[in-house]
């Protein structure tokens, strides 16, 4: 997933990964809407395109989220 959302990247495309796993109920449902055989199960998806607008990355690091134990 993440090389894909790399190259996606390179070539002007926007996406998003979703993680979908260990939602049971999430997991039977994209492999039900995508028709996948009994065989394959589906841990995340990740929908790609070409952006509608551009937009400025936010900045959401807020330091006093990190904990670390010495």
């Amino acid at each position: 997933m993440e090389n894909l959302w790399l190259e996606t990247d390179a070539q002007g495309l926007g996406g998003v990964w979703l993680g979908i796993a260990p939602q049971e109920e999430r997991m039977k449902a994209v492999e039900e809407v995508l028709d996948l055989p009994e065989n394959v199960r589906t841990f995340a998806i990740f929908p790609y395109g070409y952006p509608a607008e551009e937009r400025k990355q936010k900045d959401r690091f807020d330091e006093s989220r990190i904990h670390y134990i010495e």
